[in-house]
């Protein structure tokens, strides 16, 4: 538009001929024209100096300096007043451009402002951002708005203006190149030239580069550059850069503060709709929270099994899920012997750890293992298929389906403990035998039948090394599994401390015969090298009920023979034999009888004596055999047989004797004496 005010004068000065007026500050590329009247070049340098024309030269600061040259198509000289004069006009006329240019400029950041407060959603919020920076400065072509990744700790874009969508891809560490640089430092920088931004991103993966630069509209190469912090307070937020493709004028620092304005403006819409999302999140997690309390709520009113609560956390989780009853080895839902899961020695997992945990799947899915204790007891175990992580509401899944399975299990154990009482009660009563009749018609009750024979069996863990809470444990787990390994045997069951005690019934010796050959493949099946091993003593069976306080005291003294011997499996009363005699004997007297027996005949150095007269003993006193298996000849036997005599003061010959020496041999076997005790 034609300046009035600048056309009189140069019209009162120079009359009516072309003339043209263009600027130029410090960050110009080139000469702008400002007014032209006339055919006139648009550039002042078109105009050769030594033509007709005029030229007046001014400089002054002006934001920077600014240089103005005006061209007359005329010989006229203007005086210093008018000079003067026209230097004044054009300042008054700049400053009134710069004033609306200032308004325009503010209307553009209040509209923007305006819009970033009007969103709260993140993602278009960022997107905002960068269309209104590139409004701010006008000669800006197309910007990225790059943030820290949370999960991977890379620096990615999160908003684009004017770059193709494969920028997305770019993933850079987080101390890389330019944004690196000015998000570590959280100072903004200005780049005039690409080679200035070439040598801030000298650290940077050439493959990597290339996906920006490939996601450059239309192949273009970037002029100038403008990268920003967004902070707020110490919070780094990211990084906000702006590109200049065509570049007239180059930035100015003025460029820099205005864009790291409107960063800091960026940053507080940012961190309220940051805060917006987490209070959403937040709201959301607690709406579902309480959906899941309800859920499991109502599930604890209508009193399902236990296999029904597991179904439905699998079903919450969206995880193939599976339940292990600890005590009985029970799985919810049932899975083939084949499966992975039985790999998985859950004992030793959680024996000295009750935290959740995860095992590597090593070619399948991982597994999670969430115990459900009661105080120091250990009930069960979820296993959870990972098919995918565990979400924040998964774990309140857990925690809330684990407390309906704590209390379903600890009602099912409280009415257990209840019959294992009740057992126990009533075996007392067996035992002591009275009341005949009253105990004959409460036989029924206890699921034992009226006319067969029992017998009574006791198992005892090997437990000297554990303490009263994996004792417990265990006791709980062995109680589980030996229920589970009589199956539909008759039988009454209750414990006291680290013992069980099962009163089983028989039809005939058969059956019985056949209880313990299952017993023995369940010991067999219960060792392993962390389960503690199991000593089972088995009283006579008999017919009547009051003979099992007989067949329990029967049952006592075969546990407390494994136990002097200090040996573990099973022992039948009846397969004692004479060691019957010693159960009431203290095993230091049985060892001091062994020694003063057979202490001279150990005193010999070479064993050679002591290992002939057990040969002797365990050949049945056959010479011919005893020679042959100690390869000597008979009357070397013989004569070591003499000198055996000698020491040990008697005679083989002699029934009271042999008895003797037989008598100590045989005690030292069975009680596997070994050391000289002291007297």
């Amino acid at each position: 538009m034609l300046n009035e005010t600048i056309h009189s004068f140069m019209t009162l000065s120079f009359g009516t001929c072309r003339y043209g007026i263009w600027l130029k500050d410090d960050y110009d590329v080139q000469w702008n024209n400002w007014l032209l009247v006339g055919e006139m070049p648009d550039n002042i340098e078109e105009i050769s100096p030594g033509s007709e024309w005029k030229i007046f030269k001014y400089t002054f600061e002006f934001l920077s300096h600014c240089h103005i040259r005006v061209a007359v198509d005329t010989q006229k000289q203007l005086t210093l007043l008018q000079s003067e004069r026209l230097e004044s006009l054009i300042r008054e006329e700049l400053l009134k451009q710069q004033i609306m240019k200032e308004r325009v400029h503010n209307e553009r950041w209040m509209t923007g402002l305006r819009e970033l407060t009007c969103s709260l959603e993140l993602n278009d919020l960022l997107l905002k951002i960068m269309e209104n920076a590139l409004k701010v400065i006008p000669s800006l072509s197309c910007g990225l708005f790059m943030m820290v990744d949370p999960e991977s700790g890379k620096m990615i874009p999160r908003a684009k203006v004017g770059f193709q969508d494969s920028v997305f891809q770019y993933q850079g560490e987080i101390d890389e190149g330019i944004t690196g640089k000015v998000y570590e430092e959280g100072i903004g920088r200005i780049y005039s030239n690409p080679e200035e931004a070439y040598r801030d991103m000298d650290n940077v993966n050439p493959e990597k580069a290339s996906i920006i630069v490939s996601a450059l509209p239309d192949g273009s190469v970037a002029k100038g550059m403008i990268a920003v912090p967004v902070t707020m307070n110490t919070r780094k937020i990211g990084v906000m850069l702006v590109y200049q493709f065509t570049q007239y004028r180059r930035f100015a620092p003025h460029d820099l503060n205005v864009m790291q304005g409107f960063a800091d403006q960026a940053a507080i819409a940012i961190s309220n709709a940051t805060m917006y999302s987490e209070l959403l999140e937040k709201n959301r997690y607690l709406v579902s929270r309480n959906e899941i309390h309800n859920q499991f709520t109502k599930l604890s009113i209508e009193h399902g099994s236990l296999g029904h609560t597991i179904e439905k956390v699998g079903s919450m989780l969206n995880l193939p899920t599976y339940y292990i009853d600890m005590a009985r080895n029970d799985w919810y839902p049932t899975i083939p012997e084949s499966a992975v899961l039985h790999e998985i020695n859950i004992y030793s997992l959680i024996e000295n750890s009750f935290d959740p945990m995860s095992l590597p799947g090593d070619g399948h899915p991982d597994v999670y293992l969430y115990p459900i204790v009661y105080g120091a007891l250990v009930l069960g175990c979820f296993l959870i298929d990972l098919h995918h992580p565990l979400r924040q509401l998964d774990h309140v899944i857990l925690e809330q389906g684990g407390a309906i399975v704590t209390l379903n299990m600890m009602n099912t154990y409280s009415l257990t403990e209840m019959t294992y009482r009740k057992n126990q009660d009533y075996f007392g009563d067996l035992v002591q035998y009275r009341e005949p009749q009253q105990l004959e018609s409460r036989l029924a009750s206890f699921h034992l039948p009226t006319h067969q024979s029992l017998f009574v069996i006791q198992v005892q863990l090997q437990s000297e090394h554990l303490d009263m809470k994996t004792t417990e444990n265990w006791v709980r787990k062995l109680i589980g599994f030996t229920e589970k390994e009589l199956g539909t045997t008759e039988h009454l069951l209750f414990n006291t401390h680290n013992k069980i005690t099962i009163l089983a019934a028989a039809s005939d010796p058969k059956m019985r015969l056949h209880v313990i050959s299952t017993l023995e493949v369940a010991i067999q099946k219960w060792t392993t090298s962390k389960t503690p091993q199991l000593l089972m003593g088995i009283g006579g069976m008999y017919r009547g009920l009051e003979y099992v306080s007989k067949s329990n005291d029967e049952a006592t003294r075969a546990l407390s023979f494994l136990l002097k011997r200090n040996k573990v499996g099973i022992m039948l009363y009846e397969d004692i034999g004479i060691n019957k005699l010693f159960l009431n004997q203290e095993t230091s007297d049985i060892e001091n009888y062994i020694h003063e027996v057979l202490a001279p005949l150990q005193q010999q150095k070479s064993g050679e004596l002591e290992l002939t007269l057990k040969t002797y003993i365990s050949e049945n006193r056959s010479v011919q055999a005893t020679a042959e298996r100690l390869h000597i000849h008979s009357n070397t036997l013989y004569l070591r047989l003499r000198k055996i005599e000698e020491i040990l003061g008697v005679d083989l010959n002699e029934s009271e004797g042999w008895m003797k020496i037989y008598l100590a041999f045989h005690l030292s076997e069975v009680y596997a004496v070994t050391h000289t005790p002291s007297i």
